[in-house]
């Protein structure tokens, strides 16, 4: 597949099946996966980079070893002043189901906090934020005791969505 056929396939996704599909095949493909990761990363096609999102997340749930070599390029995407929440939502969810090297924890940890302690982000961002912090934490304890003090405080403001999030690492 040529990068303007991925493109093209990219720009046609309409469905969770058609996500689904092309992230079965991308994920087995080391120069697919690439292409996909650059147009996801790129911020010159809005658009399209929304909808790779939403591929990619897919493909690094079948294949999660993918994303480690983009891992830094991923934060800055995400980090991105302006940013748009599908790219944030998928890159945060992304984060959170593979490893993160210590080398991140700190530039991460920064980023997850600023999402949850933002008035304006919306819940699964919040919410994908807390489970990256909750992981981090196990490695820093001290996140956890700053985590705590924020959902505590917040608990008593926030959605539904939020609350059962914060509930569970409040418990631990």
């Amino acid at each position: 597949m040529k990068e303007t056929d991925l493109k093209v396939a990219i720009s046609r996704t309409y469905s969770k099946n058609d996500v689904v599909e092309l992230a079965r095949v991308i994920h087995r493909n080391e120069h697919l996966f690439n292409r996909l990761t650059r147009v996801y990363l790129d911020n010159e096609h809005p658009e399209l980079a929304k909808k790779a999102a939403w591929i990619l997340s897919h493909c690094v749930e079948l294949n999660p070893e993918m994303i480690q070599p983009y891992l830094k390029k991923l934060v800055d995407c995400i980090a991105r002043p302006g940013q748009h929440d599908t790219i944030k939502r998928n890159g945060l969810k992304i984060l959170e189901s593979v490893p993160i090297p210590y080398t991140l924890f700190g530039k991460i940890a920064d980023l997850c906090f600023n999402c949850i302690k933002s008035g304006k982000e919306p819940v699964a961002i919040k919410a994908y934020s807390i489970g990256i912090l909750d992981k981090i934490s196990k490695e820093i304890p001290e996140i956890r005791e700053e985590l705590k003090i924020i959902l505590q405080n917040l608990l008593p403001y926030e959605s539904a969505g939020f609350r059962v999030r914060a509930k569970r690492v409040l418990s631990k």
